[in-house]
C-alpha cells in the first residue's frame, strides 16, 4: 500500500509539473521580432504631416501580429545608406520588401530569403510637353534625373554609392518619391525615377498633376520583393511567408496590396 501512495503521488507531482510548465508556456511573453524600414513609399513613409511611420509594412506588421502571439513584429527605423551596418550590427533582424540585389549581395551579409511575396517597378517620368512623347525615354540617361539617396537603379548598374552615381550621371538625389516628382514637375531637373506604386497613389489624390506627367513605358527594374532575415533567427523567412499565406487564405491579404497599388503574389501554405 505504501508503495501504492509513492506511486500516485509521483503521478501527481508529474502531472502537476507538465500542468505548470504549459501555463507558463500558455503565459510566456511573446519573442520580439524586429523590422528594419526606411524611407520607400508605399512601403513605408516617416513623418508627413508630423505623423508616425506609415505604409504596408506597418499595416502589415499590425496585421501579423493579430494573427499569432508566439511573435512580436516591431519597425525598427533604419535609412537606405545605413539599413546594412544596422542589420550586421543586430539592430534589426527582418526587412519586409527588399531585394537582396540592393547591396546586399555585394557586401557578402549572409541572409535568409524568402520566396516573392510582391512585385513592382520603377518608371521614368518627364514633364508632359506639346510634341515630346514617350520615344524621348530612349535618351533619358543622358539627362538630368532625379533619383533617391540610397536606392539601387538598373540604369546605374545597382551601384549604391552616390559618389560614384554622380560621377557617371547627372543626378540630384533627394529622400523620397514625391521629391522626384515635385523637381520633375518645377522643371529643375528633366527626368526622374520613382516606384510604380507610389506614382499611382500620387496621381489618384493629384489628378491635375496626371496631365502634366509623360510616364516611359520604359522600366527601370522590376521589383521582386522578399522577406530577408537574419540566418537561424526564429521565425526564418519561410515562416513569416507562411504567415503571409495565412493572411492569404483568409482573405486578408489582396485587399491590403490592392490598396497600395500592388498585384496580390501567389501564396501557397506547405
Amino acid at each position: 500500500m505504501h508503495r501504492l501512495m509513492m506511486m500516485l503521488a509521483a503521478a501527481v507531482i508529474t502531472v502537476a509539473g507538465v500542468l505548470a510548465q504549459a501555463a507558463l508556456a500558455a503565459g510566456a511573453e511573446p519573442k520580439i521580432v524586429r523590422v528594419g524600414g526606411y524611407q520607400f513609399a508605399p512601403y513605408v513613409s516617416f513623418g508627413e504631416g508630423g505623423t508616425g511611420p506609415h505604409g504596408l509594412t506597418v499595416e502589415l506588421i499590425a496585421l501579423l501580429n493579430q494573427i499569432q502571439d508566439k511573435w512580436r513584429f516591431e519597425l525598427v527605423p533604419t535609412t537606405p545608406l545605413r539599413r546594412y551596418d544596422d542589420f550586421a550590427r543586430g539592430r534589426f533582424d527582418v526587412m519586409f520588401f527588399e531585394m537582396a540585389g540592393w547591396g546586399w549581395s555585394r557586401r557578402d551579409i549572409p541572409l535568409d530569403v524568402s520566396d516573392t511575396i510582391a512585385t513592382d517597378r520603377e518608371v521614368f517620368i518627364a514633364q508632359l510637353y506639346a510634341g515630346r512623347d514617350k520615344s524621348w525615354f530612349a535618351g533619358v540617361k543622358a539627362t538630368k534625373i532625379a533619383a533617391i539617396l540610397g536606392y539601387h537603379y538598373a540604369f546605374a548598374d545597382f551601384a549604391g554609392d552616390p559618389d560614384e552615381m554622380r560621377r557617371r550621371f547627372d543626378l540630384v538625389l533627394v529622400n523620397d518619391n514625391a521629391a522626384v516628382i515635385e523637381l520633375v514637375l518645377l522643371g529643375r531637373v528633366e527626368a526622374g525615377v520613382v516606384t510604380q506604386s507610389f506614382l499611382s497613389r500620387y496621381l489618384a489624390d493629384r489628378p491635375n498633376d496626371l496631365a502634366r506627367l509623360l510616364v516611359s513605358d520604359q522600366v527601370d527594374q522590376l521589383y521582386d520583393l522578399r522577406v530577408l532575415t537574419r540566418p537561424g533567427l526564429d521565425p526564418d523567412a519561410a515562416a513569416i511567408r507562411g504567415l503571409l499565406a495565412r493572411l492569404d487564405r483568409d482573405g486578408r491579404l489582396a485587399p491590403l496590396w490592392h490598396a497600395y497599388g500592388l498585384d496580390p503574389a501567389t501564396f501557397r501554405e506547405d
